[in-house]
């Protein structure tokens, strides 16, 4: 497949998500990544990749290296990726009480839809 048939064949969107029984991604992260501290880090992303395997990669704020400006460029955030193989998706979604996602395919700015039939 080239790359033209690819990028029409993805549809992209955006996701939101409640966390179930008042948990965080800080008490996800302390559960299932050995290393983490919440001293240290504080977890700002989750993405979730389903395909061929699973892999939850989690972004979280290295709050040391925020606080050396000698480290970081002005503006960004230094952050630290930790990837998860060894979880299932269903043991990853027990931690959510609820999903809403929106898929487009990008032809139309979904802003500006207007749905008819109410």
């Amino acid at each position: 497949m080239d790359n033209s048939t690819k990028i029409k064949d993805e549809i992209k969107g955006i996701i939101s998500a409640t966390m179930a029984n008042s948990q965080t991604l800080d008490d996800f992260c302390m559960q299932h990544i050995a290393d983490y501290n919440r001293n240290r880090f504080e977890a700002l992303a989750i993405r979730l990749f389903v395909g061929n395997e699973t892999i939850i990669t989690i972004y979280a704020l290295d709050k040391i290296r925020q606080q050396d400006s000698t480290v970081v460029s002005k503006g960004s955030l230094p952050v630290k990726k930790f990837k998860l193989t060894d979880l299932s998706l269903s043991s990853v979604l027990t931690y959510f009480s609820s999903f809403n996602c929106t898929l487009s395919t990008g032809n139309y700015d979904i802003d500006d839809i207007e749905v008819m039939n109410k």
